[in-house]
């Protein structure tokens, strides 16, 4: 064998080792992008009680990417769902609510900046009133594909929201993603 094919062969054998490791270690020449966020959170958030005998609470708001169908529209269209609730006690059962002064009204803002297409808005749930255990209400936030972060303010106030009204307020981010 002469010296040149040695050479050639030796090159080759070097250059298939050092492929080899670049593709079973993940190295190379090609550059990874951020990972999506996921297409869901889970946030927890505290507030002070509005009613002035009570401790404070912690909401726990989860968002997921969801469609909905806009008041007026013909077709679903992406959106961040919510639901949720809090550590307050939940009332007796039975047919006649119990009697007391432990009554809330909530309200539920979000505040949503959408960083793949730029646009932003905000979105205010109904109202809900006097609620022994107030959860999060009904709240479609239409924010389009991509990834969305976004600040929920849950308003809670004393028989109505707008009755020494508390703020908690979560923040987060997701992709919402097209319905399958």
């Amino acid at each position: 064998m002469s010296k040149l094919l040695a050479r050639r062969v030796g090159a080759a054998a070097v250059a298939a080792v050092g492929l080899g490791t670049a593709v079973v270690t993940g190295g190379g020449a090609v550059a990874s992008a951020d990972p999506a966020p996921p297409t869901s959170t889970t946030m927890t958030c505290s507030s002070a009680n509005p009613l002035f005998w009570a401790p404070s609470f912690t909401w726990t708001v989860n968002a997921a990417s969801g469609e909905s169908l806009r008041p007026g529209g013909s077709g679903l269209e992406p959106a961040i769902l919510l639901s949720g609730g809090n550590e307050l006690p939940t009332p007796p059962g039975g047919l006649i609510p119990s009697i007391g002064v432990n009554w809330y009204g909530t309200r539920v803002s979000v505040d949503w900046h959408n960083t793949t297409t730029g646009q932003s808005g905000r979105s205010v749930s109904d109202e809900a009133a006097w609620q022994q255990k107030p959860g999060i209400p009904v709240n479609r936030t239409w924010t389009g594909t991509g990834t969305v972060s976004f600040t929920v303010t849950v308003e809670t106030g004393a028989g109505w929201r707008f009755v020494n009204p508390q703020n908690a307020v979560c923040k987060g981010t997701i992709s919402v993603v097209p319905g399958r």
